[in-house]
């Protein structure tokens, strides 16, 4: 708890969303961030976490637009995550 704190944080994230079939698609993602202030700065790459992953979706509803999707992201220092999510974050 509290490894990953900064005074600010700057982030920037790209993802390509695939349509593979009727109502199935894929996604891949990169990113990277950095936490800056109290005398830390972005030039220290012990201050960026980059991280890609990515997951498949499918549509539910297609005429609602509704989907799930379950995705991997991999970080910094072994760090990853698994996610199922409902919708879209953007």
């Amino acid at each position: 708890m509290g490894q990953y704190l900064g005074e600010y944080m700057s982030s920037i994230e790209g993802e390509e969303r695939l349509r593979l079939a009727q109502n199935w698609g894929a996604t891949i993602f990169t990113g990277i961030a950095c936490l800056y202030g109290n005398d830390r700065d972005c030039t220290d790459s012990a201050n960026l976490y980059p991280s890609y992953g990515g997951g498949f979706q499918y549509v539910v509803k297609p005429k609602e637009k509704m989907v799930v999707s379950l995705e991997y992201a991999q970080g910094k220092s072994d760090n990853y995550g698994v996610y199922l999510q409902f919708g879209y974050g953007f």
